[in-house]
């Protein structure tokens, strides 16, 4: 017991003084038609005073070397920009920001070559189980929810007084350690905590030019604007770049299987292709209704 009292105090102050960096590991099948389709994301909920932020790893380190490249590039007065993004196994594109202490939750996400800033409108509701368990080193209590058209499973600890968690999740009285949606589809578990120094995001300034691939400023937009501009890119997925080489002097070269393409009909088609692909593989997103 007196262990137990001491961790939730040194867990009470660790996150009351720091900048605290929460590490999930992401399991999710994007092919619901491919059992053998289960990939991995680390995943980090980085908490300060005033709210949270959700992202990928990977995603991050592959947007500043982006950044970086086009600072030099600009930096060396060249006029036209040259924009590679790798993955590098990373899958998850989005981020999730959330205020405190309301949790006003927002989706930060692209479609096509835009940006948005979704406010969700919608709140898990928790119904929260008196079963109780270990995981790892924190004693946890199981809730359960359906949250965007999936049935869930949290385990959340008391001994972290966060009332936060991975992705949209928040609002339990502790911080969710594992949540798992019921088809085993999606699992996000805790695996590490650790301080981070306060850090200012970097705004990249671009002098203007419209650079393909680069994560614009998002425009904020409400979940029905959203889920009409779903609809429209999955019927047209490369409208935002038809748009963008009908203006003058805009150019894009893309490479495929090492022969490189800047004709824009070529391009068009080929991206099309791509984005139609991509749609088919990952016809199993973590919201079923967005």
């Amino acid at each position: 017991m007196k262990k137990i009292a001491l961790l939730f105090v040194l867990f009470s102050l660790f996150f009351s003084a720091q900048n605290s960096r929460v590490i999930y590991e992401y399991r999710f099948r994007p092919d619901s038609t491919k059992t053998d389709s289960l990939k991995k994301e680390w995943m980090y909920l980085d908490i300060h005073k005033n709210g949270s932020k959700y992202y990928s790893k990977s995603a991050f380190e592959s947007d500043s070397i982006i950044n970086e490249s086009i600072k030099k590039q600009m930096a060396s007065g060249m006029k036209s920009i040259s924009v590679s993004r790798q993955r590098n196994g990373g899958e998850v594109d989005y981020e999730v920001e959330k205020t405190y202490p309301d949790y006003k939750t927002f989706l930060v996400t692209s479609i096509g070559n835009d940006s948005y800033k979704v406010l969700e409108d919608r709140k898990p509701v928790w119904k929260i189980s008196p079963e109780k368990k270990q995981l790892g080193e924190f004693n946890v209590q199981k809730a359960a929810t359906t949250f965007t058209g999936r049935n869930w499973t949290a385990w959340f600890t008391t001994d972290v007084p966060v009332q936060d968690g991975p992705y949209k999740f928040s609002g339990l009285p502790g911080l969710i350690v594992e949540i798992s949606d019921e088809t085993g589809s999606h699992n996000m578990e805790l695996k590490g905590i650790k301080k981070i120094p306060e850090t200012k995001q970097e705004e990249l300034d671009t002098k203007g030019k419209d650079i393909p691939l680069l994560r614009k400023k998002p425009l904020e937009v409400n979940r029905q604007q959203y889920v009409k501009l779903l609809k429209q890119h999955e019927n047209d997925p490369v409208q935002g770049m038809r748009e963008m080489l009908n203006r003058p002097n805009s150019k894009v070269k893309i490479n495929i299987n090492g022969k490189e393409i800047s004709e824009p009909k070529d391009v068009l088609r080929e991206m099309e292709k791509a984005a139609r692909e991509e749609m088919a593989a990952n016809n199993n997103k973590i919201e079923l209704k967005p």
